[in-house]
C-alpha cells in the first residue's frame, strides 16, 4: 500500500541515512521532522511521475508504457543490485568508495544511453552492474586480497539450498533461450 511505501521511505531516509551518516547527533524531534520531509518529497514525486505518465499515453496512446517504466526503473534497480552484490561477496569495502559508485550507477547508464541508444535495457543494466562491481571489487581484492577460496565461496548452509541454487540457475539459462 502507498503507507507502507511511505513509512519504508521515511524510515530509511532518517534512521538510516539521516540519524546514521548525516546528523549522528540528531534528536527524536529533528529525525521525525526529516522523515515527514522525505514523505512529503516522495508523495510529490509520485505525483509528479504519474503525470508524466499519464501526459505521455494521452500524447500518444500507442506508446509502450511498460517498457518506458522498466527502463526508468532500471536506472535505480542498477545500484540495489551492485549492493547486494558488495555485500555478498566483497569483505569490507570502502563504504565511500561503495555510495560515490552507487552515484556513480546512474551516470553510467544514462551516458551509456546516450551513446548506444539502441541498446537494450536488460543489456546496459548488465554492463553497469558489472563494471560498478568491478570499480569497487578491484580495489577491495588489491587491499585486502581474496580471503575466500573459490571452494568457500560456493558453499552452501543446506545441500537443499544448493539444490534450490540450481535449479534457478537452470531456469535462469532456460528462460534466456526460450525467450530470446
Amino acid at each position: 500500500s502507498v503507507d507502507s511505501i511511505f513509512h519504508s521511505v521515511s524510515t530509511l531516509w532518517s534512521i538510516d541515512i539521516y540519524k546514521k551518516y548525516i546528523n549522528p547527533s540528531a534528536d527524536d524531534h529533528a529525525v521525525v521532522k526529516f522523515g515527514r520531509a522525505t514523505i512529503f518529497l516522495t508523495l510529490i514525486t509520485g505525483i509528479m511521475f504519474a503525470w508524466v505518465n499519464v501526459y505521455v499515453k494521452f500524447e500518444n496512446p500507442d506508446f509502450a508504457l511498460t517498457h518506458w517504466f522498466n527502463e526508468i526503473s532500471y536506472y535505480a534497480k542498477n545500484g540495489f543490485v551492485f549492493l547486494i552484490i558488495c555485500a555478498a561477496f566483497l569483505i569490507n569495502p570502502s563504504k565511500n568508495l561503495v555510495f560515490y559508485v552507487l552515484l556513480g550507477s546512474i551516470i553510467i547508464a544514462v551516458i551509456l544511453k546516450w551513446l548506444f541508444p539502441d541498446m537494450n535495457y536488460f543489456n546496459r543494466s548488465t554492463i553497469v552492474i558489472i563494471v560498478t562491481s568491478l570499480v569497487v571489487a578491484i580495489p577491495t581484492w588489491l587491499k585486502s586480497g581474496l580471503q575466500h577460496s573459490r571452494k568457500e565461496l560456493i558453499t552452501v548452509s543446506d545441500p537443499k539450498v544448493g539444490q534450490l541454487a540450481i535449479a534457478l540457475l537452470l531456469s535462469l539459462i532456460s528462460c534466456h533461450i526460450i525467450f530470446h
